[in-house]
């Protein structure tokens, strides 16, 4: 039976506990694997969601605040540019991709994951040319002025793409079926575009290092405004970069055999995973002191205009009548 019982003793009396031994549970492993799947996927859509809102209103504010556009705030953009580009052609994954059009193989949904790989290459790419600016100005004291946009649009936009067409050749002639998604055993085509990321990301992270050394040591008594802007995009790249390094290095990590290990791996990979593009947004553009300045400015303008026009079509409302004019206000009109 798949009940519990309680024994009945010699002397009539009941024994002290139930015999559950026989139950069986009422969720299964399989259903408890299919429930922390369809949670992790909540959390994905969710966190893809307030990630993609928040990059396209922090897009929005560097495209109008024209005053900020200087070459690091250009980098910021084109950051978040990128995020958002990866966040939705997620989406495009997501709603397009089906267990059919994996085993078909078609032409476009190959398209599709090339197209997502790009974009996620160029996060990293351009995650390097964050800390290649600040490295720039702070360790090699070089003058800004010198760095040019087309550089980093090299780095950001054009160097992953000769890495994606690279890797797709290698998946079209050597593991070409399920729509690129996913690796056979023992073909490493993937590391195509890995490498260069884990690549990009360690040098990163040597920039870091050398960048935190320099202003503990040389430019903590500087308070120049240009210092403390580099010392607040130090700080967003320090919290930024591990997040961005975490989230892809936990794709190499074993979280193990049992279910605990499992269970938060899959939570703890699915929200950092969904949430870096609402992390970047807020920040290189939300906590911008520059970019909040810039909003405050346009709001306090925007008053201004709101209440003068207020005035003036409360001036305008007012019901005009026949007037006496007096000779003092000629007097007056005449002596202006």
């Amino acid at each position: 039976a798949d009940n519990g019982y309680r024994e009945c003793l010699m002397n009539g009396s009941w024994a002290a506990r139930v015999n559950y031994s026989q139950c069986q549970e009422i969720l299964s492993e399989e259903r408890k694997s299919k429930l922390h799947y369809h949670i992790a996927v909540i959390i994905n859509y969710l966190g893809h969601c307030v990630s993609l809102g928040a990059l396209l209103l922090a897009f929005v504010l560097f495209m109008r605040l024209r005053s900020i556009r200087c070459l690091r705030n250009i980098i910021h953009w084109n950051l978040i540019t990128a995020f958002i580009l990866r966040n939705a052609t997620w989406f495009v994954v997501q709603l397009t991709m089906n267990p059919a059009v994996h085993e078909s193989n078609v032409a476009w949904c190959r398209l599709v994951t090339a197209a997502y790989n790009y974009f996620h290459v160029t996060n990293f790419f351009w995650m390097f040319g964050e800390g290649c600016y600040l490295h720039t100005a702070i360790v090699l004291t070089y003058s800004t002025d010198k760095l040019r946009k087309w550089m980093f649009i090299c780095i950001g936009w054009c160097i992953p793409f000769p890495i994606i067409v690279a890797w797709a050749l290698g998946k079209l002639y050597y593991d070409n079926e399920k729509c690129w998604f996913g690796k056979r055993a023992g073909v490493y085509t993937d590391y195509i575009y890995q490498g260069p990321m884990i690549l990009v990301l360690l040098i990163n992270f040597i920039f870091l290092f050398n960048i935190v050394r320099i202003l503990m040591t040389k430019l903590r008594a500087s308070t120049t405004s240009e210092t403390i802007q580099y010392r607040k995009a130090v700080k967003a790249t320090l919290v930024l970069l591990p997040l961005l390094g975490i989230t892809y290095m936990l794709f190499f990590v074993n979280p193990g055999e049992d279910e605990i290990s499992r269970v938060v791996f899959i939570y703890f990979n699915s929200f950092l995973e969904s949430f870096q593009g609402f992390f970047v947004s807020v920040f290189y553009c939300f906590l911008n002191s520059e970019v909040r300045s810039a909003v405050r400015k346009r709001w306090h303008r925007w008053q201004d205009k709101h209440s003068i026009r207020t005035r003036v079509a409360r001036a305008m409302s007012i019901p005009t009548s026949p007037t006496r004019v007096s000779f003092h206000s000629i007097k007056q009109s005449t002596a202006v």
